[in-house]
């Protein structure tokens, strides 16, 4: 019986490595396939014949490299806009419906969860015709400002949880002590609270580098179009960079595989402190 649940636990691991880690290596595999070999007659699982000639054409400086790193630094705007001003607003706002007393502070905390349900492209008519009206389109600014007010929802939601989770006789000590709320909020709660923020900052990253439905209407030049739109702009109507496309994909990949790496533990342990409802 120890043996066979030992085996269960490989089988399963391997399972799990193959739907994971799989598209990856499948991805890299095709960037370094020459056409020739990948519309064989009878192609091979790996390439009999290596090349770089697509990560060589991403950094050849020509149109389409230039293009996809105008893209890369476009998406890294969007997301340095989103967290620096949707992380403070989630905080804060996570706080007063933690800490303070006051009317509807239920009624707000519970519309949240229904917020967070409604999809984007619901709304994205009247958010077109609404940014069209206004003159916003192709701005960096106001489509950051898209993506921090549907990500709001669920940062509240997690940080507020797990701010209540931290016990207020912390704060009634340093009250005692002289401090007031804006002190004990920066020196007590703010410290106890990075892993919930840090996973937070994590999950908003994530989600705008991948967003690509909502830039799709609201940033159509070339100026704001991030990554996701560039990228698939390889493939047109005549033909399909297969090879160009993923090799523009694992690049692409970089970016959020470090930060997804360095607050992995930040992301788990945050998760599952601040989704108890406190």
């Amino acid at each position: 019986m120890k043996y066979a649940k030992k085996a269960g636990y490989i089988a399963a691991l391997i399972l799990f490595l193959i739907f994971t880690a799989g598209p990856f290596v499948w991805t890299f595999i095709i960037s370094i396939t020459p056409d020739h070999a990948m519309f064989a007659p009878t192609p091979e699982l790996l390439p009999g014949e290596v090349t770089f000639e697509n990560y060589k054409e991403l950094f050849s400086g020509g149109q389409r490299g230039s293009r996809f790193f105008e893209s890369m630094y476009n998406s890294l705007r969007a997301v340095a806009i989103t967290l620096c001003i949707g992380v403070p607003v989630a905080v804060m706002s996570a706080y007063a419906l933690s800490r303070m007393e006051f009317k509807g502070r239920k009624v707000i905390k519970n519309l949240l969860l229904i917020t967070m349900v409604i999809p984007v492209m619901a709304t994205i008519i009247p958010l077109y015709q609404m940014f069209a009206a206004g003159k916003m389109l192709d701005d960096i600014f106001w489509l950051s400002m898209v993506y921090v007010s549907s990500y709001l929802p669920m940062a509240v939601w997690l940080i507020s949880n797990y701010f209540a989770t931290i016990p207020e006789e912390l704060e009634e000590a340093a009250l005692i002590d002289g401090c007031g709320k804006f002190v004990s909020f920066f020196r007590i709660i703010l410290p106890l609270s990075y892993p919930i923020i840090l996973s937070v900052i994590l999950i908003m990253f994530l989600n705008t580098w991948s967003q690509f439905q909502i830039p799709l209407i609201l940033a159509s030049s070339m100026e704001t179009k991030p990554m996701a739109i560039v990228v698939s702009e390889f493939m047109t109507k005549d033909t399909i960079q297969y090879g160009l496309i993923a090799a523009a994909g694992m690049l692409a990949l970089i970016p959020p595989a470090l930060t997804a790496l360095i607050f992995r533990k930040y992301l788990i342990s945050g998760m599952t402190k601040g989704s108890v409802k406190g």
